[in-house]
């Protein structure tokens, strides 16, 4: 898996691998929609004596331009329009391959599943340096509004979404609780299911906290005994209560904390730009104790995904009723 290279508002390169170049990446843009009108999403410009800029045009009905210049070269890349209108998340996503001299432009409405592509020839490599510049922030001349992120990697894609809690998040330990930030390989962590359990691989990650990449908050008591938890949208929570039982005829059943968000009990967090999180595999499917919640372990064999803990687990329209009739929620799922 390709990691993030680089991170609109980081101060520096998450993994820049000692290069000066990047040949072979990916830049990508997540876009809150619509957008009005047409206008530069984003533009960059150094400073230094070689001229150097990256600018990004969207117009509803010509399309998508990004223009990349390094001193006296320029290349185009055009996406041809009209755009599709929605509501949602956008993510747009240039590919480039300067040994092989091609690129590719992707326009995806993310909620929609409607995606236009584009390719073409000579594209530029990525100084690491300007991503850098560009990440921070300090040589951008213009960002949109509904820029929500922006990221370069050295993969065809972005990374992947692997379930992940916060770094605060209480873990039970035999030793008591301790929080995820602190937690190393060769740990006993308490679960669910098989008891005590060592921690196979323990991964720290740096993500987007906005967008598709957006984290859930699951609010105390509703879930934590003591403390509000901080996860991904993906991340799989056990719910236990005589209406699960009723209604699934089952002990205990599953949920995708991005399908509990109901505005009160669970709700997605956007006020930070970037997210630091850690994700626990303790080598099986199992459910890991996090102050009276249980939390479903990862598996970080490629592709990286939440292994299948052996519960029910519920369709996105069961999750928010559900809730409800545990006294959590008013059963309407959040805008």
């Amino acid at each position: 898996m390709a990691d993030w290279i680089a991170l609109s508002d980081c101060n520096a390169p998450l993994d820049d691998g000692g290069a000066a170049l990047l040949a072979r990446g990916a830049l990508v843009l997540e876009l809150a929609l619509p957008l009005a009108g047409a206008g530069v999403l984003l533009d960059y410009r150094a400073t230094d004596s070689w001229p150097r800029a990256l600018s990004v045009y969207h117009d509803p009905v010509a399309g998508i331009a990004i223009l990349h210049r390094q001193g006296g070269t320029l290349a185009r890349h055009l996406l041809a329009g009209p755009l599709p209108q929605a509501t949602g998340t956008a993510r747009l996503i240039l590919r480039w391959d300067a040994p092989a001299r091609r690129w590719n432009l992707r326009f995806d409405l993310i909620d929609h599943g409607q995606v236009l592509t584009a390719r073409g020839a000579d594209p530029l490599p990525m100084p690491l340096a300007d991503l850098a510049a560009l990440c921070r922030g300090t040589q951008v001349t213009r960002r949109h509004p509904a820029l929500l992120w922006y990221g370069a990697t050295g993969g065809k894609t972005p990374p992947e979404r692997a379930p992940w809690i916060g770094l605060r998040t209480p873990v039970a330990t035999p030793a008591g609780y301790l929080a995820a930030a602190n937690l190393r390989v060769g740990d006993t962590v308490l679960t669910r299911d098989g008891g005590a359990a060592t921690l196979r691989s323990v991964r720290h990650m740096t993500l987007p906290g906005r967008g598709s990449y957006a984290p859930v908050l699951l609010r105390s008591p509703y879930f934590a005994t003591h403390t509000d938890l901080l996860v991904s949208a993906d991340q799989q929570v056990a719910l236990r209560g005589t209406e699960v039982e009723y209604l699934f005829a089952e002990d205990e059943v599953l949920a995708r904390a991005g399908d509990l968000t109901d505005g009160r009990s669970a709700l997605f967090d956007n006020r930070r730009a970037v997210t630091e999180c850690v994700s626990l595999d303790v080598g099986r499917p199992d459910l890991i104790l996090c102050d009276g919640c249980s939390l479903a372990s990862a598996s970080h064999a490629p592709p990286l995904s939440q292994p299948l803990v052996p519960r029910r687990t519920l369709f996105d329209y069961e999750a928010v009723p559900l809730l409800a009739l545990l006294g959590r929620g008013d059963g309407r799922r959040a805008a």
